[in-house]
């Protein structure tokens, strides 16, 4: 199978175990919030910020550093596993006695109960990492859908239960923990993967040495990727942390989750061919003009009735808020696919200190941007992430092109054109929202989406990168 058939084909399954998920939480969500409040919501986004920072030290680079090396034993696999749940363990306990001071920093109580029993998600994060990126090494991408689809099904039926007899935010809470805990049991289940009574000091240290830089950059990503959860909690309140939360989610699930779908299987075909010697510039041309139209396609489809969306998903106008802050953080959004593939040039070609620097500074941009964004409004505040987003493209466009020889006037030269027809598409959307202000929610709704679609479609239909997605998706109905 050719490059970009194999491309295809694992795209696929890893966009329906993706899409599906975040679908079905996002469904739960939608359900949930009929019986809960926004600051339920900001609760639950407190508590998943620590867990996050745990999880870097969880993961810590290892499952990358794994899926590029050509060959992997069980005593690799075995060593990686036993350290990530020795990690995990004292982390848990660290949390769980500083879940007090957690409460107290947010004057929220009952943060003190959550957190002790939130947290013990982390070791079971930790027994599945091993078995998750065994499945994505030998890509069967098909198993993993089967896996996450079972786990978030039952946890958001037991949830939506939950929320509807309780009112409690603890129904968002057990559906985090359920869904990590079913998938752990079933990948358990239906992975090979059987660990032998070894740790090996020398698997553990030639693994550490790709997987430290990983770590630490994505420590640093980590903090800088929630500090706007953990000011906007802590500066404004747990309610507009709620209405944040859930417009941030709606922008991961419209960018961040198709650009991972993409990410995910390219990382270890991509690896392959640069093992082999390879040129992948190419191919990164392709992954990053097709992932670039299908976002874009998705986010000003959202963004041109963002208001209107989220208060007829949430159940009431309140959550219109949510919209609002959706809009200004829509450019970030957009242009994630050129941040996150680029960093996937350096992870493959085996650059991870240059990622580690490069974090660095683009996270030094970032903390300047909120030291003077957050002396004005949280309309201002959230503004920044587009700002920052413009910004930090700059910088990773210039230092992760240069790898493949991918210079930032190519790069540029290449997304400019798709920029602009998405820019007139959301343009065309907005008008024709506020056109018909005075129509039913539902329909006005459904007119703006549709004519930002065709608008979509008669601009890209003759673009050749458009084409080329097209051709390769019809290749892969008709197989």
């Amino acid at each position: 199978m050719n490059t970009e058939k194999q491309v295809a084909n694992n795209v696929v399954w890893k966009y329906l175990e993706m899409i599906s998920v975040s679908g079905i939480q996002m469904l739960c969500t939608f359900i949930m919030a009929r019986f809960l409040t926004a600051a339920d919501y900001g609760i639950l986004g407190i508590v998943l910020v620590f867990s996050a920072f745990a999880d870097v030290f969880i993961y810590s680079g290892f499952g990358q550093a794994l899926i590029r090396e050509k060959v992997v034993t069980r005593t690799d696999y075995s060593t990686v596993l036993y350290f990530n749940i020795a990690i995990s363990l004292t982390l848990y306990t660290i949390l769980y006695f500083s879940s007090g001071l957690i409460a107290d920093i947010y004057e929220q109580p009952i943060l003190n109960d959550i957190c002790k029993v939130a947290y013990l998600i982390l070791p079971i994060h930790a027994l599945s990492l091993v078995q998750m990126t065994k499945l994505q090494k030998e890509v069967k991408f098909k198993k993993i859908f089967f896996t996450s689809f079972i786990s978030s099904s039952l946890s958001a039926a037991i949830a939506i239960y939950i929320a509807y007899t309780y009112r409690s935010v603890w129904a968002l809470v057990l559906q985090v923990m359920m869904t990590s805990t079913f998938r752990c049991l079933l990948l358990w289940l239906t992975t090979d993967f059987i660990p032998v009574l070894k740790f090996s000091k020398e698997s553990f240290n030639k693994y550490f040495k790709f997987s430290k830089n990983i770590m630490l950059s994505g420590f640093i990503a980590t903090l800088f990727n929630n500090i706007y959860s953990l000011v906007i909690g802590k500066t404004y309140s747990t309610t507009e942390l709620g209405y944040y939360s859930q417009a941030n989610k709606i922008n991961n699930l419209a960018s961040q989750t198709t650009t991972q779908v993409v990410q995910s299987v390219t990382y270890p075909i991509l690896s392959k061919i640069n093992n082999k010697g390879g040129d992948i510039k190419i191919g990164y041309k392709k992954i990053i003009s097709s992932t670039l139209i299908i976002v874009g396609f998705v986010m000003a489809t959202i963004l041109c009735c963002a208001q209107d969306f989220f208060e007829l998903c949430m159940g009431n106008a309140v959550w219109r808020t949510a919209g609002t802050y959706f809009l200004l953080m829509g450019v970030s959004g957009i242009l994630y696919p050129l941040q996150a593939v680029n960093v996937n040039i350096l992870y493959v070609t085996g650059n991870s200190r240059t990622n580690l620097y490069l974090e660095i500074l683009r996270r030094s941009l970032m903390a300047a941007i909120i030291i003077v964004t957050i002396n004005f409004n949280i309309n201002i505040f959230i503004l920044g992430l587009s700002i920052y987003s413009l910004a930090q493209l700059m910088l990773n466009l210039y230092f992760c092109g240069k790898p493949i020889n991918y210079t930032i006037k190519e790069q540029l030269k290449d997304a400019y054109p798709i920029f602009i027809r998405l820019a007139i598409m959301i343009i065309v959307g907005n008008i024709i929202t506020y056109s018909l202000s005075s129509l039913h929610l539902l329909i006005r709704i459904l007119l703006s989406c549709s004519i930002c679609i065709a608008t979509g479609l008669l601009l890209f239909w003759k673009q050749k990168d458009f084409i080329t997605l097209c051709k390769l998706l019809k290749s892969y109905i008709k197989k």
